[in-house]
């Protein structure tokens, strides 16, 4: 079954937050987000998982920029059985935010390690295997963000 999830890459002057998944099928460092429920539209989920996630309440929908849609495939996932894996359909957003803004985040125990970091664009190679899919998925994502 393919799912559909949305993402959000939240970016602070030229730096983008990347936080370290706690769960599969992404255990690793990726931008906030997860699955729709049905019923919402996209920017609403969007709004969702900027709130249940990183604390980040009532940001306006105007502030979440489209980037694209990427497809990514999981060898595993967290339900049982997990090397059945999974495979979704993202719908990634961008959103500035302001300075005070970024001292308000605060990730969800049970999504993420509760470890995130700023970085540079340019630093997302020191992060990433180049020779992973999703590593790819998301360095694919970073280059198509319109950070300015």
């Amino acid at each position: 079954m393919v799912f559909t999830c949305v993402d959000i890459a939240f970016f602070h002057c030229d730096r983008l937050l990347l936080a370290k998944r706690s769960h599969y099928p992404r255990k690793s460092w990726w931008v906030i987000g997860g699955r729709m429920v049905a019923g919402e539209n996209p920017i609403e989920t969007a709004q969702r998982k900027a709130s249940e996630e990183a604390q980040l309440h009532n940001l306006a929908s105007e502030r979440f920029q489209y980037v694209g849609v990427y497809s990514t495939s999981f060898a595993l996932r967290e339900q049982a059985p997990i090397h059945h894996g999974s495979h979704s359909v993202n719908l990634t957003y961008q959103v500035a935010l302001s300075e005070p803004e970024t001292h308000l985040i605060q990730l969800t125990s049970h999504e993420y390690d509760c470890h995130y970091q700023w970085i540079q664009l340019e630093q997302i190679n020191e992060l990433i295997d180049a020779n992973s899919p999703l590593d790819q998925a998301l360095l694919q994502i970073v280059q198509d963000l319109r950070i300015s």
